[in-house]
Order: structure tokens, then C-alpha cells, then sequence
């Protein structure tokens, strides 16, 4: 594949998270009763936030283990900042949400992650092709 394919599906995945995961924070919004809130303001806090958080993890990557953790937890709370400003709430709300928007994101992907894994082995269990030997030995 050249180059410019690679780039070419690396934009395309970055903006498909991008649009998945402001649904999804729109919807941890609605769950914590933020008002006002629209997919232009969720685009935009997804956007800068993620800017933020790989900004924060990129000075704390210089600590092994400990760095890695505080990008991550500096990341909810940096995000929960630019959201309060971009939707006017209070950060309580904008914390949770952000929470919420990244733990419902962990779920419906490791789901369809899941549903694809079962499909496949459905899919083995249809075709005529038989078992290899090796496999009934493990069991």
C-alpha cells in the first residue's frame, strides 16, 4: 500500500473516532442533564480535548509508568475543563459526562469487538472445511 493510502485511512479513522466519540459525549451529556448541548459543541470539545490530553501525556511520557496514568486521569480532567467552557455547565457535570462519554465508548467498541468475534466463529462453524488434528489435542 503507498503512502498516501496509509495517511489517506489514517485521516479517515481519526475522523470517524471523532464524530463516534462526540455522539457519544453528547449522550453522557444528556445523562448528567447538561442543557444546550449540540454535536457542534461536542465535535469541538472532542477536538481541543484530544489535542490537550495528547499534549499532556506527550510531557508526562517522560516517566514510565506513573506518567502514563497521570496523562490519562490529566486528560479527563483537561477535557472536563474545555467542556465546562464550551458547554457553560459546571465541572462537576462536565467531569461526569466525560466519564461516562469515555466509559460508553470502552463498551459499545469492546461489544461490536465481541459481536465480530462471534460472527466469525459462527461463520467457522458454517463452512464445510474440517477441524485440523492438532486442535482436538488441546482440548
Amino acid at each position: 500500500m503507498e503512502v498516501g493510502g496509509v495517511i489517506a485511512i489514517l485521516v479517515f479513522g481519526w475522523l470517524l473516532g471523532l464524530f463516534f466519540h462526540a455522539a457519544v459525549l453528547i449522550w453522557g451529556a444528556r445523562l448528567t442533564g447538561i442543557e444546550n448541548r449540540t454535536f457542534g459543541k461536542a465535535i469541538g470539545t472532542t477536538i481541543l480535548g484530544s489535542v490537550a490530553t495528547f499534549l499532556l501525556g506527550l510531557l508526562f511520557s517522560v516517566v514510565p509508568v506513573i506518567g502514563t496514568l497521570l496523562g490519562v486521569f490529566g486528560g479527563f480532567l483537561i477535557t472536563a475543563a474545555i467542556m465546562m467552557t464550551i458547554f457553560k455547565t459546571t465541572y462537576g457535570k462536565a467531569l461526569i459526562a466525560t466519564i461516562l462519554a469515555s466509559v460508553i465508548s470502552i463498551a459499545l467498541i469492546g461489544g461490536l469487538i465481541l459481536l465480530a468475534l462471534a460472527s466469525v466463529g459462527g461463520l467457522a462453524l458454517l463452512s464445510e472445511t474440517p477441524v485440523p488434528a492438532f486442535i482436538y489435542e488441546w482440548f
